[in-house]
């Protein structure tokens, strides 16, 4: 296979998946793993995707939002493990606020033991996997204006909605989340729509991946240290997660 077509490969692979090894590709494409890193770098120069220790990651635009269900797919099995931790956080009684997203949406799979919450979301898909897999909670939706990107609902009512409510803990999702930029999205609805759910939590979990870490979207949302608990997956940026110790955020690595 020449370099061009090794190249062209590798980037439908991490359009498909969002991540790629370079042990894994060197052994799908019976090549040195060297001659892999090498066509790695090359795709990284020219801004077509970004390295990270052992692989490379999709490079995504401050304006660029993935569909929901392309997002539900990539690094699926890390949001797994995210969430499984987010859910440890949730105790019997609690009043939680779980964002719209394809983490969040893992993690209301997995607080189906937890007695006796109200949970509130800006997602009807968060609403009704709840709905059929614990009717005995409480369930609000906060109503609003349905992005068919995301499948959250933004704008003035969910804003109001999340400006009249108190809560225990909220999980929101990350589009972007760096040192200095803080967290941003690319939606400017869903901006303002996320600021107003931070603002009414008394302790903020924020679940994301570590393709999101070092990102910056377009709209800024807040600062990183709105959070109180950061939960990743083993990929994420060791100098990030050193960093944001030291301004006092639990960070959890599954």
């Amino acid at each position: 296979m020449l370099g061009e077509e090794r190249r062209e490969y590798i980037l439908n692979l991490i359009n498909k998946t969002g991540s790629v090894s370079a042990i894994d590709i060197a052994k799908t494409l019976d090549i040195s793993e060297t001659t892999i890193r090498r066509d790695l770098n090359k795709l990284a120069q020219r801004g077509l995707l970004k390295r990270t220790y052992g692989g490379a990651i999709d490079t995504v635009s401050v304006g660029r939002e993935l569909k929901f269900e392309i997002q539900k797919e990539k690094f699926i099995e890390e949001k797994k493990k995210i969430a499984l931790a987010a859910a440890s956080f949730v105790e019997d009684g609690d009043v939680i606020l779980i964002e719209a997203g394809t983490t969040g949406y893992q993690t209301a799979i997995n607080i189906k033991n937890k007695k006796h919450l109200t949970v509130i979301t800006n997602s009807c898909d968060i609403a009704v996997l709840l709905g059929k897999t614990n009717p005995h909670y409480n369930i609000i939706l906060s109503g609003g204006i349905l992005n068919t990107l995301t499948h959250s609902l933004v704008g003035p009512i969910a804003d109001w909605a999340f400006n009249n409510i108190n809560v225990d803990k909220a999980f929101i999702g990350i589009s972007g989340i760096d040192i200095k930029k803080g967290i941003t999205s690319v939606d400017l609805a869903e901006a303002q729509t996320k600021k107003n759910i931070i603002n009414c939590a008394k302790k903020i979990i924020a679940l994301c991946d570590h393709s999101k870490i070092g990102h910056i979207a377009m709209n800024f949302v807040a600062p990183i240290t709105a959070v109180d608990v950061f939960i990743t997956d083993s990929e994420a940026d060791e100098k990030f997660l050193e960093k944001i110790k030291t301004l006092e955020i639990t960070a959890i690595v599954k």
